[in-house]
């Protein structure tokens, strides 16, 4: 089968991770993979299977931001060979697929849904699309990446979702014999939805009990932190490599404002490491507050000063929840999403939903 993903970016983000994971497996049960994106510069190659095209991204940030669903509509279809299936990982690129749809360049069109209301005014105008009955009937499957997140779609349009919770690398993330290090650990851009000044305030609180706890952030953006008690890594898509922080950070804080999943955390519990994160949908696929994670309002520097304190200040309370992190941890395997994901994907082809 021709299969094709839209995607808004080829930056690594946690939806391309899950995007390419996906894509690659697709490619190894036999499949012809593209994906099509706007980029900074113009791409025709093809890696581990996966074709990936683009296209010159439109210079003026704000204007794509606003108007990215008009500026890019041609743009994709022109991309777009034809394809039995057009799989858009960003929910407004439905419109997108729909428009090849209906122009004839695919059969049927598959929405990997990674997406939450708490995208700004994005999360709203979502789900406000989400609803429309033009756009949901032309859509022939849904997928979601958790069960709180397919939960909420079902409500919005009425219909099954299937839903295949996201794995985690275990060959890169599994507990090591490191002794762990003086430091808390931040895995994210410094985006206003991933929380960083609420990190960044929660440990200058925390620093007042601790003087000697160090930070470490790990962003692909060159984070422009002044303090010699916070380091800030590149690791350049690193996995071992970011496994080994994981791995060492006595406590990993997660200060999100909306995930439809968030792989970080589990990541950061499959090394075996205690766990803070704020309440978001998709963290609740698989945090359970005080048996394998501290869960915080979000935004509540406070609150997770507090859980921090809590952390380092009751060993028992903090291998406890490492033990039981990584038992949680070991339950989200990609393999078996794999071969239900290639099931759902060949299971629609010239089938009506």
């Amino acid at each position: 089968m021709n299969i094709t993903f839209f995607t808004p970016m080829l930056k690594l983000s946690g939806g391309n991770i899950v995007m390419f994971k996906y894509a690659q497996a697709l490619a190894e049960f036999g499949h012809n993979i593209t994906v099509i994106a706007p980029h900074s510069e113009v791409i025709d190659k093809t890696e581990n299977g996966v074709h990936i095209r683009t296209f010159k991204k439109f210079p003026n940030k704000y204007f794509e931001h606003i108007f990215f669903q008009l500026i890019y509509l041609n743009k994709f279809f022109d991309l777009t060979s034809e394809s039995d299936i057009i799989i858009p990982i960003f929910f407004p690129l439905a419109i997108h697929a729909i428009y090849c749809k209906k122009r004839g360049k695919t059969k049927k069109v598959i929405s990997l849904f990674q997406d939450y209301k708490e995208m700004y005014w994005f999360g709203r105008y979502i789900f406000f699309i989400l609803g429309l009955k033009f756009i949901n009937s032309n859509i022939d499957k849904f997928i979601a990446v958790s069960t709180p997140i397919g939960n909420l779609i079902e409500k919005s349009i009425h219909r099954n979702v299937v839903i295949i919770p996201n794995g985690v690398e275990h060959k890169y993330f599994y507990p090591r014999n490191f002794k762990k290090e003086n430091y808390i650990l931040f895995v994210g851009s410094s985006a206003k939805n991933k929380g960083l000044n609420c990190f960044l305030d929660a440990f200058n609180l925390i620093k007042k009990y601790f003087p000697n706890l160090k930070a470490k952030i790990v962003s692909q953006n060159n984070e422009n932190i002044i303090d010699k008690d916070i380091e800030v890594i590149n690791v350049q898509n690193d996995r071992k490599k970011l496994g080994e922080i994981y791995s060492k950070a006595i406590v990993y804080v997660s200060q999100s404002y909306g995930d439809s999943f968030g792989l970080p955390p589990l990541e950061a519990m499959a090394c075996g490491t205690a766990v803070i994160l704020t309440d978001t949908d998709g963290a609740k696929e698989y945090a359970v507050n005080n048996k394998n994670s501290i869960i915080v309002p979000i935004k509540s520097v406070t609150a997770t000063t507090d859980a921090i304190f809590e952390l380092l200040t009751n060993e028992t309370k903090r291998k406890s929840f490492e033990k039981e992190g990584i038992i949680t941890a070991k339950k989200y395997q990609w393999e078996p999403a794999f071969k239900r994901f290639n099931e759902e994907v060949t299971s629609i082809n010239g089938k009506n939903k």
